[in-house]
């Protein structure tokens, strides 16, 4: 079972400007980012349901203007179905984070499921005598998003994203090779890019049909970006181009995973990042990135 919540975790802790300066421009403008940390997504206890609330991703920035810090939240809604609450949820959240931290909360939500459904970004508190509260937040919905609007915009995140976006059937060998022409034109490390292209595989997957329809096109590229495309590490090239060292391939993956998640674990030890949270976005276990830290 896909763990949604984990991979929209990953690729926001690890692309969180990126992900502002493709949707939310005029926040990402206004934002000093240099001067950001990612808080440890805790446990709020909720006193009156007698349960526990976790946050998604908390990040603490400044603006470019002034001093003053801005915490933002960025809370994704991973799954396929529609959740009738959900602003009042993000209220809950909005509440405890600023309580608990006392600066402003931008509160964004990403809403990943298929379909067209026009998602509510308030939640109002109101009796007859008074309109007490209305909150209000950021949204995206990104199966109400045209995929051909970010093909040319040469962002890993928007590029990853491209897979959950509003795309017909046969557009998938257009909107993979859309994916795979960004990625070839950006300088990301191993594990950065393995982590974007697992992220888009595992929500548009070809399949060998179209994987030979993708090849026929990337051949009928320009030399230079078809050399590109052909080098950048991907699945594709690995079924069509090496089929023969199918096993060795499977070996030479799992070696390249373990590696990459390493690598990831190192990077977000550099930021400090909590031990649970950076084993819950890597897989690996709490002694082998206490290992690591040594």
């Amino acid at each position: 079972m896909t763990d949604h919540n984990r991979l929209f975790k990953e690729l926001l802790h690890n692309f969180f400007d990126e992900f502002l300066e493709a949707f939310f421009q005029e926040v990402f403008h206004a934002l000093d980012l240099s001067h950001k940390k990612f808080l440890s997504e805790e446990l709020f206890p909720d006193l009156i349901d007698g349960d526990k609330k976790r946050a998604d991703v908390i990040t603490e920035t400044q603006f470019k203007e002034n001093s003053k810090n801005c915490v933002l939240i960025i809370h994704m809604e991973a799954q396929n179905t529609h959740q009738e609450h959900f602003p009042q949820r993000m209220f809950t959240y909005f509440s405890m984070i600023y309580l608990k931290f006392r600066k402003p909360v931008l509160p964004i939500a990403i809403f990943s499921y298929d379909g067209g459904r026009d998602e509510p970004n308030e939640f109002v508190i109101k009796t007859p005598f008074l309109d007490a509260m209305t909150f209000r937040f950021l949204k995206m919905e990104l199966g109400k998003m045209n995929w051909r609007v970010f093909m040319h915009s040469n962002n890993p995140v928007s590029a990853a994203l491209m897979s959950k976006m509003n795309y017909k059937k046969k557009e998938r060998v257009a909107v993979r090779l859309a994916f795979l022409r960004q990625m070839a034109g950006l300088q990301l490390d191993e594990a950065r890019s393995s982590m974007i292209n697992g992220f888009f595989e595992t929500y548009l997957n070809l399949n060998e049909n179209e994987v030979d329809q993708l090849m026929k096109e990337v051949r009928e590229l320009p030399k230079d970006e078809r050399e590109q495309v052909i080098k950048w590490p991907n699945s594709f090239y690995d079924r069509g181009v090496k089929k023969g060292k199918a096993e060795g391939m499977a070996e030479g993956k799992t070696e390249g995973k373990i590696e990459a998640q390493k690598e990831m674990a190192l990077r977000m030890l550099q930021k400090q990042m909590d031990l649970h949270t950076i084993s819950e976005l890597t897989g690996l276990s709490i002694k082998e990135i206490i290992n690591l830290k040594k």
